[in-house]
Order: structure tokens, then C-alpha cells, then sequence
């Protein structure tokens, strides 16, 4: 009898059947366990990819060990998980802003030049370092702000690089005279230069920090805000993150508002650092319009992907934003550019709201509206430009002289009317079947007077603000965006501006907004 029949097959079918199903639902079995994000190059470093990887913090005197590191190498960097405080400290809003929750994952790095500093940090910048734990900071000399060493970002860069580009002249002058002080547009040049070895040497010099915050000295930062945000992310995840914008197909983070670079994508960047710097990205840089344009070309080359933070970080100043729903409830992270008296009110006011508050409730940009725009809005408001530019209403060439002319008395001998008939008025508007009459004669007229700009826009119903200038022979700008604008300087024989608000529409429109019970953080919710 042969061994392999159809019925012993089926038998052997069925059988493999009832076992698998058995395996898959009936039998008791351990399931492979989840595993954490993975680093490739964490891994083939001989780092841990799963468990807990928690960073060294840096020792207090951050300048002591980047001189006892040097230069910097891959040997400096720990293979072994450090334990560090617990991030679980209170939020309480009596304790300082050295102490609560995340203070210790962060560190500050700041790009400065001898230009800057000579002209003196502005106060909220020194503000913002007592509070944090961890400072780096990098220049184009080396010296000290407020007690914290100034690291010489160029130094490392080799000779033959100093000597072939126009940039480094006034780098040249500051080594050989000490108390050569370039102008900020010289110092300038150096910017782009020093990006990619500032990025380098703090991952060297401070490589077990959860996030480093990299920010200009007029980056204004809310200290409660960034922690809370960091908070939330995982600091294993190669993160590249800022405001984006776009040249010549490069999608880059702006360095005004700041850049957040996480542990994870600084242990990506270093290695490559080493092994392309020389090769391939100094020809970059060479070529390159600025730093943070660069720094976007080489995170793609180490893999790390950008994440948009705008909402967050805040590349214009309050009164040149458009306020509106979609960024209201997200809390306020960064400005740039912000006026000195702006970045000293943005400072206190947050100081006032951790005491009221606490460390752990962010402080929106309802609250920011509520600080910095709504208190100087009103129904008009002289030499002022509120920058609405929806609609523009221009007066026709000549209509000021002629309106002064029409005003003199009439000397000359009347005209027939059939005349007059015959060749309307230039400013006439032909009368059409089911018009306005009245608003058509106040859109003529729109551009003449800040009065006759208001009217118009009382009678549109979208638009929220105005403005009016008596540049040429008039013009009126209507706008249905919520700006605030600034004080423009008007010298005796200069146009006139001249802005207002329809308050009751503002104050509908923010009401509808709501007062942000809940924040919306717009970033890896």
C-alpha cells in the first residue's frame, strides 16, 4: 500500500489547519513586545535602542568642559545611559524657573557676534539664561557674556578655509588686535560660517541633553512655554524643527525664531559632520546665502526630517501679525524681532501669569492679543499704520486740485447746460439700474478724507479696519484681516496716516474665537 494517498493528505491538510488556528487564537503564547524608536545611527554606535536611554546632564560649567573635551571627538560621547533628575518636579507657581519641570533637559545655545555683544545683550536674552540650567554660547571670538563663556564657533575651521574666502578679513583682524570691533554688517558675513561647527560642537561638548533651543540674541523665548512644549515630545526622535521657509527648493527652519534640534538628531548630525564637513558641505557653505539654509541641506544628508513648528515659534512681531482663529489657542513659544520695550513686557507678563498660573497652563496667543494688541486698538488713531491691505481705494490723479478749484467762486460766463451734458464730469459716475447712488458717490470719494476711508468701511460689512493717507491725492485701504500695525514718524511735507478699527466687529470676531479653555499645540498632539 503506497504511503502517500489522497485521503492521508487530507488528513495531514486538515491537521496543519486546526493546529495554526489553535497557535493563532487558542494556545497561550507571549506576543513580540513592542520596541521604542530605533536610532540607526544610535545602533551602530553600540548605543542602546530600546529600554531607557536617559542623557547625561551637563556639568554646571559648560565652558570648563569644552576646554577639558577640546575640540571634540566621537570618544567624547557616553555609550551608557546616565541617570538624571526626575522630570516629574513641581509646576507649582511658587517655585522659580530654574526649578520646575524640564529646566534640566534644556539646553540654550545663542549665535552672537563681538558686534552684537559690544553693543550690549538686550535685558530679556540675560533674563532667559539665569533661568536655564545649560548655556552655550557662540561668537566669532571668544570671551564672556554675564559670566558664561564665549565659545569662538570659527576656531576649528581649517586655515586654508580663513584664507581662500573675503568673509574671514575682519576674523583675521579681530585674532591679530583683540579690541578690533567690526560693524554688524561685517560681522554679518562670518554668520553663515558658523552654523554647521556651532551644531557640531555642542554635540560634542554637551552631547546628553534631552533638546537644544538655538536662538539669536533678539529671539524672544517664554521660558514657561518652551518647557511645556518639550515636554511633550520624545527627545529619541531626530527632531529638526522651527518656521519654515523656502529657497531655491530648500525648505529650512529660520533661525530668528529659533531652531530645536532633539538628542536623537544631534547623535545623527555628528558623525556625518565628520565624515562630510571637509569633503562636501564646506563648498556649501562657500556658496550658500545663509547659516540656517545650510543647516537644512546637511540634516537631509544625516536624516533628520524637519518638523514645521510655526504657530508655535513666531517669525513676526505681534503688530505685524495677522490674528486670527487659527493660531489663537496655541501657546506662544517665540517671537523675532521684537522691539526691546515689546520683549521686556513679553518677559514680565509671563512672570506674572507663572506666579497667578503656574509652570504647567501655556500662555496663548488669546492671551498674547489680550497683552500686546487689543489695549492700543481704537476708532482712529493718527500717524499710525495698521497695515490693512485688502482693498485699495485711489484717488484719480488731479482730484485734489480740481475739488479746490470747484470751491472758488465762478468768474467766467456759465456754460449752456446741453454743453454740460453733452461732456459729463470726469468723476461722474453713470447712473445704472438698481445702484447705490449714495455709496457710489462715497466711493469716489473714499480716498479724499480719513472720515470719507471710516465710512466706506462701516458700510462693507467684512472689513474690520482701515487706513488713509494723503500720499499724492489720496488713498484709502480697507482690510478684513485683524493686524495692528505701529506709529509711523511723519515729517512736516510727508503723507499723512491715518488708521482705525471697527471695534464692535473686532470684539464680536475675537469673541467668537472663544478664550482658549483648552491650548492647541499644533505640534505632535
Amino acid at each position: 500500500m503506497p504511503h502517500f494517498t489522497p485521503t492521508r493528505a487530507l488528513v495531514a491538510l486538515t491537521a496543519f489547519i486546526l493546529l495554526s488556528f489553535l497557535w493563532t487564537w487558542g494556545l497561550p503564547h507571549q506576543y513580540v513586545a513592542p520596541v521604542l524608536p530605533a536610532l540607526h545611527d544610535l545602533a551602530s554606535q553600540g548605543k542602546p535602542t530600546a529600554g531607557q536611554l536617559l542623557p547625561e546632564p551637563l556639568v554646571e560649567n559648560a565652558g570648563e568642559r569644552g576646554k577639558e573635551h577640546g575640540e571634540g571627538t566621537p570618544t567624547t560621547l557616553r555609550t551608557e545611559p546616565v541617570p538624571v533628575p526626575t522630570r516629574a518636579a513641581d509646576v507649582g507657581s511658587d517655585k522659580g524657573c530654574k526649578e520646575v519641570r524640564g529646566a534640566q533637559d534644556v539646553m540654550v545655545i545663542v549665535r552672537t557676534s563681538r558686534a552684537e555683544v559690544e553693543s550690549g545683550p538686550p535685558p530679556h536674552l540675560l533674563k532667559l539664561l539665569a533661568c536655564a540650567h545649560h548655556v552655550l554660547i557662540f561668537s566669532d571670538h571668544e570671551g564672556e557674556l554675564n559670566g558664561h563663556p564665549i565659545h569662538d564657533a570659527l576656531e576649528s575651521l581649517p586655515d586654508a578655509t580663513i584664507a581662500k574666502h573675503a568673509e574671514f578679513i575682519e576674523y583675521d583682524k579681530m585674532q591679530a588686535d583683540k579690541n578690533h570691533k567690526p560693524t554688524l554688517d561685517k560681522a554679518k558675513a562670518l554668520d553663515k560660517w558658523k552654523w554647521l561647527p556651532m551644531v557640531y560642537k555642542t554635540a560634542t561638548m554637551a552631547p546628553n541633553h534631552r533638546f537644544y533651543m538655538f536662538i539669536e540674541p533678539d529671539t524672544s523665548l517664554s521660558w514657561t512655554n518652551l518647557l511645556q512644549w518639550l515636554h511633550r515630545l520624545d527627545y529619541r526622535i531626530p527632531y529638526y524643527s522651527g518656521v519654515p521657509n523656502t529657497i531655491d527648493d530648500t525648505r529650512y527652519a529660520q533661525r530668528g525664531p529659533g531652531i530645536m534640534l532633539s538628542y536623537g538628531a544631534l547623535q545623527q548630525y555628528w558623525p556625518r559632520y565628520e565624515e562630510l564637513y571637509a569633503s562636501d558641505w564646506e563648498a556649501h557653505v562657500a556658496t550658500a546665502c545663509c547659516g540656517d539654509v545650510i543647516l537644512a541641506h546637511v540634516m537631509k544628508q544625516a536624516r533628520v526630517e524637519f518638523y514645521s513648528s510655526f504657530g508655535l515659534l513666531d517669525p513676526e512681531m505681534p503688530n505685524n501679525m495677522v490674528w486670527g482663529q487659527k493660531f489663537w489657542c496655541t501657546p506662544v513659544v517665540s517671537w523675532h524681532h521684537l522691539p526691546r520695550v515689546d520683549a521686556d513686557l513679553l518677559w514680565d507678563t509671563q512672570e506674572a501669569w507663572t506666579r497667578k498660573h503656574g509652570w504647567a497652563e501655556p500662555w496663548n496667543h488669546y492671551d498674547a492679543y489680550e497683552t500686546f494688541v487689543k489695549p492700543h486698538l481704537s476708532e482712529q488713531k493718527e500717524d499710525w499704520d495698521n497695515v490693512s491691505s485688502d482693498t485699495q481705494l485711489v484717488a484719480e490723479k488731479g482730484r485734489r486740485e480740481k475739488a479746490a478749484q470747484q470751491k472758488q467762486p465762478a468768474t467766467d460766463t456759465p456754460k449752456d447746460p446741453k454743453d454740460a451734458q453733452a461732456s459729463p464730469s470726469k468723476f461722474a459716475t453713470p447712473t445704472l439700474p438698481k445702484r447705490d447712488e449714495a455709496l457710489d458717490t462715497l466711493l469716489q470719494a473714499a480716498a479724499d478724507s480719513p472720515e470719507n476711508c471710516k465710512a466706506i468701511c462701516l458700510k462693507t460689512d467684512d472689513c474690520l479696519q482701515w487706513k488713509h493717507t494723503t500720499a499724492g491725492d489720496g488713498v484709502c485701504h480697507l482690510g478684513k484681516a485683524l493686524r495692528l500695525g505701529g506709529k509711523i514718524a511723519t515729517p512736516d511735507k510727508a503723507a499723512r496716516w491715518t488708521s482705525g478699527w471697527v471695534l464692535d466687529r473686532v470684539a464680536k470676531l475675537t469673541e467668537e474665537w472663544g478664550r482658549c479653555e483648552r491650548a492647541e499645540w499644533k505640534f505632535n498632539q
